[in-house]
């Protein structure tokens, strides 16, 4: 019973696109045209094979006014990425950059993997580039809201937050040392700082 009530969030560094999640989903941080662009975006578009910005404009087609609104998610094929599905949240284009969209990409995200019924979730730091959203102020949304839904989604067990640039992955570890106790005892935070090891290919 105690190994059913796991759960494991995993902070680890490198290019999201590498990381494999077989049972899970890869988080991107879109923009409400769901144009692959920079970013983590262009990294899914070189990754992913010549067919993910086509299977793109087909999920964008069956939406409202043939955008993703802002905070909402949605998921396509992963094309040829070591996952099962890629989770698309719009953040680029909406009217402001601010807490609550964040926390509405984030909650999205987890809800929408749990209706998967994926095992797995990996998200980049949202928001941060492009959109010029504080890192700080993103590590202190996304584990605000990691402590208060993890333990309560049903299929989803591991999370990771993968940061692709160095001085991010240092500032989420200091985040996660400091701030350990928020945490509930059902989660266990891991740190990967030699990034993607071998036993993640396995």
């Amino acid at each position: 019973m105690e190994q059913e009530s796991q759960r494991n969030l995993i902070i680890t560094q490198g290019d999201i696109t590498l990381l494999p999640v077989k049972d899970g989903a890869l988080v991107n941080p879109s923009n409400t045209g769901m144009i692959l662009g920079g970013g983590v975006s262009g990294a899914i578009a070189r990754r992913g094979g010549p067919y993910m910005q086509q299977t793109l404009h087909l999920a964008r087609s069956n939406l409202r006014k043939n955008r993703l609104e802002p905070g909402k998610a949605i998921d396509t094929e992963p094309g040829q990425l070591h996952c099962k599905r890629l989770i698309h949240v719009a953040i680029v284009g909406a009217k402001k950059i601010n807490d609550r969209l964040i926390s509405n990409c984030i909650l999205n995200a987890y809800d929408l993997a749990d209706e998967l019924e994926l095992t797995q979730i990996a998200f980049p730091a949202l928001g941060t580039g492009v959109a010029g959203f504080p890192m700080e102020r993103f590590l202190e949304i996304f584990w605000k809201i990691t402590a208060q839904e993890l333990p309560r989604l049903a299929h989803v067990r591991e999370v990771y937050l993968c940061l692709f640039e160095g001085k991010e992955f240092e500032a989420a570890c200091a985040f996660a040392d400091a701030n350990a106790a928020r945490i509930p005892p059902e989660i266990l935070v891991e740190i990967n700082e030699s990034g993607f090891a071998g036993d993640f290919f396995s």
